[in-house]
């Protein structure tokens, strides 16, 4: 009988990941189950891409069939399988797929490609090291283990990153021919931003139910801090280039206010905030090919990037991350406290950025 296997995933490159960790371990001819519990309808989803997916489960001789959300909890009774593939053990979601399916293995590969868990806010790393303790100790549970591809004080494993490489490869040719990537754009750069919050209020406090204060008109979170890393990465980069945007599917009705925090940084360059039609790796497929007129400058705050350096080999050193300079002493005191989100991110996506490009630097070598 064949052996079963779930994955949560609702991403292109989540979804890659997976396929190359069960590659790498040599684990073939599987019943896979690919679950969705997010919408199907963004660009990014997985539902997209599922003819593609299918082709390249299908080489490892996998029997692959993509399950969205509402029917993934139909059954009453917990589904057997032999390993869940879980982005992270310690969210809503990953609860909730832990509770539908009984599986001997469990392993948490990590966010995006597969990069350590990490979380940004004092009470949700001490809520998750509480839940991972809470799932270790449970008797009568299944194996649980966290293999991430990046880890934080660790080498890539050289082996399981050739075989996410090579599914990259792939996609990238299926993408060229794609009616999507209208010819190869003229280079400049282009700019991934993570979710951005919005403020709506300047002050608000609660009272039975009710939310009370003072309104403002809406305006981005931690806007001087993005404008200051956007400002520090693009300094050293071509003054004339073309900057495109390629802004988080949540800010889809936030374009205006992107384009006003952005837009002073370099008043003559040209600026465009890109509409959510096309994930990342599609747009830059054709950017990045090698009959492209020039190459890219990638520029990030997130886990997007870490996706588009291994999705774009060989011209990975064109990637980086957006950090603002240091600027005296107030500025390396004060963004620790009055930026901490970002800063925690900054600190973190560096370092597994480093880890991962050297990483890349030393395949042709061996």
């Amino acid at each position: 009988m064949a052996q079963s296997v779930v994955v949560l995933s609702s991403q292109l490159i989540t979804t890659l990941s997976a396929l190359a960790y069960l590659r790498w371990r040599g684990i073939r001819g599987t019943r896979l189950e690919v679950v969705s519990l997010y919408r199907d309808d963004l660009s990014h989803s997985a539902k997209a891409f599922q003819p593609l997916l299918r082709y390249l489960a299908a080489q490892d001789g996998h029997d692959c069939r993509f399950i969205a959300g509402d029917s993934a909890f139909t059954e009453p009774e917990p589904r057997a399988c032999s390993l869940l593939l879980l982005p992270r053990l310690d969210d809503r979601e990953g609860q909730q797929m832990l509770r539908t399916y009984q599986a001997s293995e469990v392993v948490e590969l990590g966010e995006s490609i597969g990069v350590e868990t990490r979380l940004y806010s004092r009470r949700g790393r001490r809520e998750r090291q509480r839940m991972l303790r809470r799932l270790h100790c449970a008797d009568g549970q299944a194996v649980v283990r966290q293999d991430p591809l990046i880890p934080f004080n660790q080498p890539v494993d050289p082996g399981r990153l050739r075989c996410l490489l090579e599914l990259c490869a792939t996609c990238r040719a299926a993408f060229a021919d794609s009616p999507s990537t209208n010819g190869n754009p003229a280079p400049g750069l282009m700019l991934c931003l993570p979710y951005l919050k919005l403020k709506t209020w300047r002050f608000r406090w609660r009272l039975m139910g009710r939310s009370l204060g003072w309104r403002q008109a809406p305006v981005i979170e931690n806007g001087s801090y993005v404008r200051r890393a956007v400002r520090s990465a693009w300094r050293p980069l071509p003054a004339a280039a073309p900057l495109r945007v390629q802004a988080h599917p949540k800010n889809e009705s936030h374009h205006g206010l992107i384009e006003r925090l952005l837009a002073p940084l370099r008043p003559d360059a040209p600026l465009q905030v890109l509409g959510s039609t096309d994930p990342l790796e599609v747009r830059l497929s054709s950017g990045w090919s090698s009959e492209a007129s020039g190459p890219w400058q990638l520029l990030g705050f997130g886990t997007n990037l870490l996706a588009a350096a291994v999705f774009l080999a060989p011209h990975h050193r064109g990637v980086m991350l957006c950090q603002p300079a240091e600027q005296g002493w107030w500025r390396r005191c004060s963004d620790p406290w009055l930026n901490r989100r970002e800063w925690r991110r900054s600190q973190h996506v560096g370092a597994l950025l480093s880890n991962l490009l050297d990483a890349l630097d030393q395949l042709p070598a061996q």
